[in-house]
């Protein structure tokens, strides 16, 4: 994973959390009654503890960052006969390939000659540069980023 300067957002969380947790700490220490320990040296304890704690709880909600975020290609005029895992050997070149998906047709189950690959966003624009009109078991194959499905006109009436 790339390192990447935590947001604002983060940073506000962190801090928010390991104030609350100072208070927490300063008032269940001070009802312990400890009377050794000095009142500021408790809260700094307190603030230490919990800017620990609030980095870690802050951690857990981080995005994955756009590098390594996945984007859906698009692979058209495929071969017919085409081996189902010719097609994630061909994409491996550029980077790791999450999913493959060939479209086949509902009723015959037949290929239809285009299906979807899955990889980070940084490999898939290499791969779609490179390969896009190349020759690929005898078809020149139609490679670019695909399209949100977008519901039918019949479905939206319905």
């Amino acid at each position: 994973m790339k390192f990447a300067f935590p947001s604002v957002g983060y940073i506000v969380k962190s801090v928010i959390i390991a104030l609350l947790l100072a208070i927490i700490g300063y008032g269940i220490i001070s009802n312990l009654a400890i009377a050794s320990v000095p009142v500021q040296q408790l809260f700094a304890y307190g603030v230490l503890g919990g800017a620990l704690l609030g980095a870690l709880f802050a951690a857990i909600s981080i995005t994955r960052s756009a590098s390594t975020r996945t984007e859906s290609i698009f692979v058209g005029n495929l071969a017919f006969k085409m081996p189902a895992n010719a097609l994630r050997e061909l994409f491996e070149q550029y980077g790791e390939v999450y999913a493959v998906r060939l479209m086949t047709d509902r009723v015959t189950r037949k290929p239809r000659g285009f299906g979807f690959i899955e990889m980070n966003r940084r490999d898939a624009k290499a791969a779609i540069r490179a390969l896009n009109g190349t020759e690929f078991y005898g078809r020149e194959i139609k490679v670019n980023i695909a399209n949100e499905h977008k519901p039918s006109q019949d479905r939206q009436a319905a």
